[in-house]
């Protein structure tokens, strides 16, 4: 699911929240039974959610996923070793979230977003291509970070993974130009097929780029 995830560090409206609740459900009547199976959804992560696994281990971290939806992504962190927090602005989303996670007492799952100066990763997924104000979006993520800490996401390349509601599509010039103020930044092309991420060259079919924020000082984010 794809969708804005609205203001960064307020407590979101009701109508806000409630244009959320609406737009999960909609995600939920089209995903099928299956998206009520947290065995089946674990074991078929995003192949994007796998490449972030992968390039940035959480095991031993504390944790943020930045719009977690209903913390399935939140839920796979906890168990590879993290302190996880899922937050999100939809209530009937962490509701569900909260049902997956059963009797455990972790991770957590809040529609109050955390306060600054907290976690080791903030893992943000397809979430800023939603946001008008990408450039301060980001500014606010870095915030929840701790000194040395690091932003890491994913976002569409161009308009693949369309939706009407993208504010705009990156490619990875402007896509730095985002990300560039707020500290080191890295970023990379990821295709879907693993021996494509091989080749040297820009290819065409549905990819993302993955990237890295690296704040050098924190005093100035906050």
């Amino acid at each position: 699911m794809t969708r804005d995830s609205g203001p960064p560090v307020d407590t979101a409206p009701a109508d806000m929240a409630a244009e959320y609740d609406r737009q999960y459900r909609v995600w939920l009547d089209r995903q099928g039974a299956r998206a009520l199976d947290l065995d089946w959804r674990l074991r078929h992560l995003l192949w994007r959610q796998r490449v972030l696994l992968r390039r940035y281990p959480p095991e031993g971290k504390r944790v943020l996923d930045f719009g977690c939806m209903d913390g399935v992504f939140t839920i796979r962190l906890q168990q590879l070793g993290a302190q996880a927090v899922g937050y999100d602005l939809s209530p009937s989303a962490i509701a569900q979230a909260e049902r997956f996670r059963g009797r455990a007492q972790h991770p957590t799952f809040t529609t109050v977003p955390p306060g600054p100066g907290q976690f080791d990763l903030v893992y943000c997924n397809e979430v800023l291509e939603h946001i008008e104000d990408d450039r301060a979006f980001i500014g606010s993520l870095i915030r929840f970070l701790v000194p040395g800490g690091m932003l890491v996401g994913t976002t569409p390349v161009g308009r693949f993974f369309w939706d009407p509601d993208h504010k705009r599509a990156y490619d990875e010039r402007s896509l730095n130009g985002v990300l560039f103020p707020w500290g080191v930044t890295r970023i990379r092309r990821y295709y879907r097929t693993p021996l494509r991420n091989l080749l040297p060259l820009k290819q065409a079919g549905a990819a993302v780029f993955i990237f890295e924020v690296r704040p050098p000082s924190l005093r100035d984010a906050r």
